[in-house]
């Protein structure tokens, strides 16, 4: 009798990495280490490990301009300290550790690549379904449900709006996909998902149901990714692709906007005015800060860390360049933000990168969130593959062929 082998899936260190990066940077956002009366983001110290053994054991190799440009700016940011009267050595050690992988390169093949950029696609999608599940269920009348409210409280992230009322008083929280630090966030996440999806697989129906998630988060954050980048994106599709697109997603944003729901994701338009809102909060209010004090400290900064310890006179959520800015000093700023453009845009400019770029950039309290830059990391990685012809046939949905009945001829003689 001859014996039959099974192929088993072939499990490498490259495909452990990744999954440890999908798999922590979508459901394990928010689960920490707590450390006294402090937390750590469980993907840090995930991601640094699994980094040093594959330092240890994969050939790899430096980028010479990431490498001359980081090492540039802890020069001047270590040189600036002798003038700074305050400083945080953790947060001078963790900015460090941080980026460290982002200096190395390794070699992934293309098409495990695709296959986690499959992975990540499918993974948005159940958090959407479960996004819009959050808001349907509470408009009928039941609780906002959180998936983690299993796990003991002091596992959890605390410090982000996780979910809050859309509203003030309003009953309906908004939907944060049940794994996600904020709404906001969860918003990002669905644009990116988006924009790979119209990019790479074209899947129209999950594409309608991401644009459906992201306007029931009620977070502007994911929708001002797609305003800016709408137009290229549609210049990659067909002009019927181009034309459905663009009449599908009005009529969403027509019957949504002109309901009590919508009124209130419209109603932000004019946050801008007033300095307690959050659009002033992100991006406004952080840059005023710098300028508060003397002209010697918008050169030099106040000191790494010094933007927890130090109280405004009005709220700041300070994203990466005004904290860079704050904290090291305004050339250091500059040096950091080549850094990270290199390890952005390294190979070309993309839709993609730039969504990335943006989310990044001006979207999040990103410098020394272990999640949003692990999550830049990881797909940095899966994003940049050469599409040859049998991969772009991976690419295309799986089409169900009916089968025509054979005709059965009688032939009489």
């Amino acid at each position: 009798m001859r014996d039959i082998h099974i192929k088993k899936p072939k499990i490498t260190l490259e495909g452990l990495f990744l999954s440890l990066l999908l798999i922590f940077s979508t459901f394990g956002q928010r689960i920490v280490i707590p450390l006294g009366g402090q937390q750590m983001a469980l993907i840090f110290p995930v991601t640094i490990a699994f980094f040093l053994i594959m330092l240890f054991s994969r050939k790899f190799s430096l980028y010479t301009m990431r490498l001359l440009l980081f090492t540039l700016f802890w020069v001047l940011a270590l040189s600036f300290l002798l003038f700074q009267e305050a400083y945080s050595a953790t947060s001078i050690l963790f900015l460090l550790m941080l980026y460290l992988p982002f200096l190395f390169k390794f070699e992934f093949e293309d098409e495990l690549k695709l296959k986690y950029l499959k992975r990540f696609q499918n993974i948005v999608l159940f958090t959407a379904f479960f996004g819009i599940f959050q808001f349907a269920s509470q408009a009928a009348g039941m609780t906002f449900t959180d998936p983690l409210s299993v796990l003991p409280s002091n596992l959890i992230q605390l410090g982000y709006n996780t979910t809050y009322p859309i509203t003030y008083g309003s009953p309906i929280s908004k939907p944060n996909g049940g794994f996600y630090l904020e709404p906001s966030l969860f918003s990002q996440f669905l644009a990116v998902s988006i924009i790979i999806e119209v990019l790479f697989f074209k899947r129209w129906t999950r594409v309608f149901i991401l644009f459906v998630a992201i306007v029931t988060s009620f977070s502007g954050t994911g929708l001002t990714i797609l305003m800016i980048l709408g137009v290229p994106l549609l210049f990659k599709l067909k002009f019927k692709q181009a034309l459905a697109v663009i009449v599908a997603g009005t009529l969403v944003a027509i019957v949504f906007f002109n309901s009590e729901y919508g009124s209130v994701t419209s109603g932000r338009a004019d946050e801008y005015n007033s300095q307690n809102s959050s659009f002033s909060i992100r991006f406004i209010n952080p840059f005023e800060t710098i300028f508060l004090d003397e002209q010697k400290d918008v050169v030099i900064g106040h000191g790494p860390g010094q933007t927890e310890r130090t109280q405004f006179p009005f709220e700041a959520n300070f994203t990466a360049i005004p904290k860079l800015w704050y904290e090291y000093g305004f050339l250091p700023m500059i040096i950091f933000m080549m850094f990270l453009m290199h390890c952005i845009f390294s190979r070309n400019i993309t839709i993609l990168t730039a969504a990335i770029f943006i989310m990044y950039t001006f979207l999040s309290g990103s410098l020394l969130q272990p999640q949003t830059i692990y999550f830049t990391y990881f797909m940095l990685i899966i994003s940049r593959f050469t599409l040859t012809e049998e991969l772009a046939q991976k690419t295309q949905p799986v089409r169900k062929v009916k089968r025509r009945r054979r005709e059965t001829r009688l032939t009489l003689t």
